[in-house]
């Protein structure tokens, strides 16, 4: 048996999962076949009929859900599949190189959508952000890698340039059309300043945890969220078209750096910077805030620290 039908790739995810032995959790949620754990953490998407083990931070096909499982070949795994369903595996054999290109065909190099899986959800109640604003601003983003033959998924925020700065559960970072995201008062992406202030913020998960503390939706100023301090000059402009830049940028050697030309950039024009870092200053940053007071049952209240950036 060399060649298989991408059909296979059809077998439903929760049947492979049984036919493994695999223990479920609860929903479409079960026991990793990856490693011993005391909580189920691997999550099956039947509606994509892809797998996603939120503990190890991968995911993919039955075909690979298989491979980790037995620790076996691709061709053992079809051979397993084979055996559940030999119709699916046998009919219509394709060549490796048409094989190759089906499995591209049904999935995309980058699918992005609403926030709906499980692992991100989970992944955003963990940092202290409710989804609701978190689907007004991000959204989930499936990118398949031709090299490892997996799909793995991100919350990806979007910029101006139509790329996304992603986040993994697991902490890995990437970016697809690196750029900075401006966002006026109406929570939308934007290019022309519409308030005399701008709140600046290193990453999005700072900007989504200011507005949990703001209580709101939508920002009461203009919005720059620099996605990476290496897109600073790309945001400058806009920047010191304001009169007041509020930074709220990260308690790190980069984070200062950046805050430091910002105020220089500012003071060049006769207007003037404000360096916020010192709200959260046992911190690393908004977030990490965030997630403190939220152990703490709420004691911060969520406040806004009587700082007024609206304009």
């Amino acid at each position: 048996m060399s060649k298989f039908n991408i059909a296979a790739l059809n077998i439903p995810i929760d049947e492979v999962a049984a036919a493994l032995g695999m223990r479920r959790g609860y929903k479409d949620i079960w026991f990793s076949p990856i490693r011993e754990e005391k909580e189920a953490s691997l999550h099956l998407d039947r509606d994509k009929n892809v797998w996603f083990d939120f503990g190890a931070d991968m995911g993919g096909t039955n075909v690979q859900l298989i491979m980790l499982a037995r620790h076996c070949s691709k061709r053992d795994a079809y051979q397993f599949l084979e055996e559940m369903d030999p119709a699916s595996v046998r009919e219509q054999p394709l060549s490796q190189a048409k094989q190759r290109d089906a499995y591209k065909g049904m999935s995309p190099a980058m699918k992005v959508g609403e926030i709906k899986c499980y692992y991100i959800t989970r992944y955003l109640s963990e940092r202290g952000i409710p989804l609701d604003l978190a689907r007004k601003y991000c959204k989930e983003i499936t990118v398949y890698s031709p090299e490892k033959d997996m799909n793995f998924t991100y919350i990806g925020f979007q910029n101006n340039v139509g790329g996304y700065a992603m986040r993994s559960p697991g902490g890995f970072k990437r970016t697809d059309k690196a750029s900075a995201t401006v966002i006026n008062t109406e929570g939308k992406l934007s290019t022309k300043p519409t308030t005399k202030n701008v709140a600046i913020f290193e990453g999005f998960f700072d900007f989504l945890s200011w507005q949990v503390m703001q209580r709101s939706l939508t920002p009461t100023c203009d919005i720059v969220v620099l996605n990476s301090v290496n897109n600073l000059k790309a945001a400058a402009n806009y920047i010191t078209a304001h009169d007041k830049a509020i930074c709220f940028l990260d308690n790190d050697q980069a984070g200062e750096k950046c805050a430091s030309v910002i105020g220089e950039l500012m003071k060049g024009q006769g207007k003037e910077a404000v360096d916020m870092s010192d709200i959260y200053g046992e911190y690393k940053d908004i977030n990490e805030m965030l997630q403190a007071s939220l152990d703490r049952t709420q004691r911060v209240q969520q406040q806004s620290f009587g700082v007024d950036i609206s304009s």
